[in-house]
């Protein structure tokens, strides 16, 4: 499904690079093929151990941190910006496989599961009455 996988450096966390997938031969979502869109972005995902993203098992960790010092100081969670920039490549991958006509619906998300379940929301129910037919 994927053609191009890579990893990118990850300057928060360096052991644990990010995932930047392509899913070009993913269909290209409609109103009326949810079901097999879901399917095979699914297996893609998961196949990558990155579905906990859309599917909301894996939420964001704190924006910040305390530092143990006296006094403490807040500093910028790098959990927070690890996890942040691999939704991002996720959500970009995600855009590309939409038609206009969905991505137009999708525009007021910020992550993938806010996208994944605005999508589950408005299409599950219709798609799977389709295939009941």
């Amino acid at each position: 499904m994927a053609t191009d996988n890579s990893s990118i450096r990850n300057p928060y966390e360096p052991s644990k690079p990010f995932t930047c997938i392509t899913l070009n031969s993913v269909t290209r979502l409609l109103p009326s093929n949810y079901l097999t869109w879901k399917l095979q972005v699914e297996a893609l995902l998961d196949g990558h151990d990155l579905l906990k993203y859309p599917d909301g098992s894996f939420p964001a960790p704190a924006t910040t941190v305390s530092t143990t010092d006296d006094p403490p100081v807040t500093i910028s969670n790098p959990a927070y910006q690890t996890w942040r920039r691999q939704d991002r490549l996720i959500y970009g991958a995600l855009l590309t496989t939409l038609s206009p006509e969905v991505a137009s619906l999708v525009s007021q998300t910020t992550t993938s599961h806010d996208l994944w379940t605005l999508l589950q929301r408005t299409y599950a129910k219709a798609s799977s009455r389709s295939h009941l037919r």
